[in-house]
């Protein structure tokens, strides 16, 4: 049987299967845990998540960084759930990180674990999905209404003396 190993993957007979990485003694662990943080509750997605993050970090670390390693998977994982939202809310994470955070927030404070799934089972959720996490992003109570501030003139007394010289 003729097999080409890559950097992740073996190739048999044309056939790509993901090669078994070996991670440090409790990184992947950490990184499953901070998804499942995130609310992630399926093992499958869970799993696949940490490794493709992982994988992620290990092209941007050096051999024996390992807390550099942890650092950046986690950091895979936080960007992968912020598209994930964004996507789902059909927003720009770029252009103003603002409500990806709102969202986000709101969505571990509301703890719905069936949510945070759907938001990685299909390359485009449904649009219930994106309604839903409107619906529970926080709103300003009373609502924002600008009021504007009288001018006030500024003094410098840091700069004036407090001594009388004789």
């Amino acid at each position: 049987m003729n097999q080409v190993r890559t950097l992740n993957k073996v190739v048999t007979s044309g056939v790509v299967e993901p090669f078994p990485q070996s991670w440090p003694p409790g990184i992947k662990e950490r990184v499953i845990a901070y998804l499942q943080s995130l609310g992630l509750s399926r093992q499958d997605l869970v799993e696949g998540l940490a490794e493709d993050c992982l994988n992620r970090a290990r092209r941007r670390v050096g051999r024996g960084a390992v807390e550099e390693l942890l650092k950046r998977a986690i950091e895979e994982a936080q960007r992968r759930f912020d598209h994930a939202l964004a996507r789902a809310m059909r927003l720009s994470p770029s252009k103003d990180p603002h409500p990806v955070a709102a969202a986000r927030a709101a969505l571990l404070l509301t703890g719905c674990p069936s949510v945070a799934d759907a938001l990685f089972e299909n390359s485009e959720p449904p649009a219930e999905t994106g309604e839903m996490l409107k619906d529970i992003l926080p709103r300003p109570t009373p609502p924002e209404a600008p009021v504007s501030m009288a001018e006030q003139p500024l003094r410098f007394w840091l700069f004036k003396s407090t001594h009388q010289s004789s």
